[in-house]
């Protein structure tokens, strides 16, 4: 239709310069010197025009020409990212497949083609390590760091990832450590931190990274708290293991009154004040808690402590057996108080009904013990032995 119009506008400009020629054709003339030209003015401007028009298409020409290396370049770079798009389509879905080896290749081959070279080197990398080829994987992290302005945090956070899965966990925490560093509010990368330091049992490492994660929303108020409590307790635990009692009495001092109300923070507190002798600090604590609730670690211990009143501790804890009368701890704490009072009879009475409610081999021991002090040699041996094969028995479940 363009064409067919542009026919017809010449058809109509022709026609209507040779009525022009035949009514008034008119005359021009150059001169030059000597040389001269004389023409009739329809000649004249139908020259000009053509000498306009093939000045056009000869410029035209020249300019193709000269554009026409960097139009084929261009066409080439094209279908190279083209080819590159379709090789990373094709190397994410190998690497799913479980195709290692033939998803790096795809993906490293067309890397420098592609407009997001960082994709391609970050799957390369978790395709290398899957064949357990850390050198290709640290390889391609550092050339996606290279090739992809402001890629620091998210090559950082695949890097620590890839080398948590690989067990590298000394590593991954020196990467999100300087991750935290350059972008302390980055909310995966403080997950990740807390999750490392729970899996190495760095628990202060845990206690330090859980106000950010509430800050940050990163976990539910309720789930931090939960976290603190177990962090606590993990530090307190080490600090018992250890031996390390001015470590333990810090943490306690840290701890809110309410979280000392903790069955689950009091038990190691209390275990380590009774093994460096702080024993009557320990039959306070104990005392207090057993005052609004129950717990049979607690009363365990309360039988362990040997320094003050213990003819006293003895009556409390029988009125501690009205609501608990079958109780095996409570039992066998009271069997130790009266050992410890030089109450035979009344320990081997407890020490037989905690028996029959919760038989350990630490209950058999102790009441061997009783019937020694009582003359009652063969009864202990009995006694002794029954302990020891329970012991036996328990120590094979474990197992």
């Amino acid at each position: 239709m363009k064409l067919l119009l542009i026919i017809v506008i010449g058809l109509l400009v022709g026609t209507s310069v040779m009525w022009l020629a035949d009514f008034e054709p008119g005359f021009v003339l150059l001169k030059y010197g000597s040389w001269s030209l004389e023409t009739s003015l329809i000649v004249f401007i139908v020259a000009f025009l053509f000498l306009v028009v093939t000045a056009y298409f000869v410029l035209r020409t020249l300019v193709f020409v000269k554009r026409t290396p960097q139009k084929i370049a261009n066409w080439q770079s094209l279908q190279q990212h083209k080819r590159a798009n379709k090789a990373l389509t094709s190397g994410l879905i190998t690497l799913e497949e479980g195709r290692w080896a033939e998803a790096e290749r795809l993906l490293i081959n067309n890397a420098s083609n592609s407009d997001t070279p960082l994709l391609h080197y970050l799957a390369a990398a978790r395709a290398a390590q899957k064949q357990d080829a850390m050198g290709r994987r640290d390889e391609y992290l550092a050339l996606a760091h290279q090739t992809t302005a402001g890629s620091e945090i998210a090559v950082g956070v695949v890097q620590a990832e890839l080398q948590i899965a690989a067990g590298q966990n000394e590593h991954a925490l020196a990467t999100l450590q300087h991750l935290r560093e350059i972008a302390p509010k980055q909310p995966h990368v403080l997950q990740l931190l807390q999750q490392l330091y729970q899996d190495m049992n760095q628990w202060q490492g845990v206690q330090e990274v859980l106000p950010d994660l509430r800050k940050r929303h990163v976990l539910a108020a309720a789930e931090v708290d939960t976290l603190s409590s177990e962090a606590m307790i993990a530090q307190l635990q080490a600090a018992l293991l250890n031996q390390d009692w001015s470590s333990m009495a810090a943490l306690w001092q840290q701890l809110p009154h309410k979280l000392r109300q903790s069955e689950l923070l009091l038990t190691p507190y209390v275990i380590g004040l009774i093994q460096q002798g702080e024993q009557l600090q320990a039959n306070e604590l104990i005392e207090n808690f057993l005052r609004n609730q129950w717990s049979d670690s607690l009363i365990y211990q309360y039988g362990l402590i040997k320094q003050g009143d213990v003819l006293k501790r003895l009556a409390k804890a029988e009125k501690w057996l009205i609501n608990n009368e079958r109780n095996a701890t409570l039992l066998l704490t009271l069997g130790r108080l009266s050992f410890a009072n030089k109450l035979w009879a009344k320990a081997e009475e407890y020490l037989r009904a905690s028996l029959e409610h919760g038989a350990t081999g630490e209950t058999y021991q102790i009441l061997a013990e009783v019937l020694t002090a009582e003359g009652k040699k063969e009864a202990a041996a009995e006694m002794y032995k029954q302990g020891l094969a329970m012991m036996v028995k328990q120590s094979h479940i474990i197992i």
